[in-house]
């Protein structure tokens, strides 16, 4: 279906419905809007437009999850002592 949008009298389109439907999630139409469909001489505004929509909700896409390789346990290092400084000795 194709639908025309109207925006401070000045008609817009035609959109496909999808469009239209992503141009409202993102913000785009304003609260002063009217939609009609083709063929129709019927506007809705835009509210009343948005709430006859069904919502679609997105396919869940599941990503592979990758395993992580793990490193055998390093045996801890035996902490030694550092050597003794020498001492200057006043001549």
């Amino acid at each position: 279906m194709m639908l025309y949008l109207s925006r401070a009298f000045v008609e817009f389109g035609p959109f496909a419905a999808a469009e239209l439907s992503s141009f409202y999630q993102r913000g785009i139409l304003k609260e002063t809007d009217y939609v009609r469909a083709e063929g129709s001489d019927d506007w809705l505004h835009v509210e009343d437009w948005a709430s006859s929509l069904v919502p679609v909700a997105a396919p869940i896409v599941k990503k592979p999850v990758a395993k992580k390789k793990t490193k055998p346990a390093a045996e801890p290092v035996k902490a030694t002592k550092a050597p003794a400084k020498k001492s200057k000795k006043a001549a």
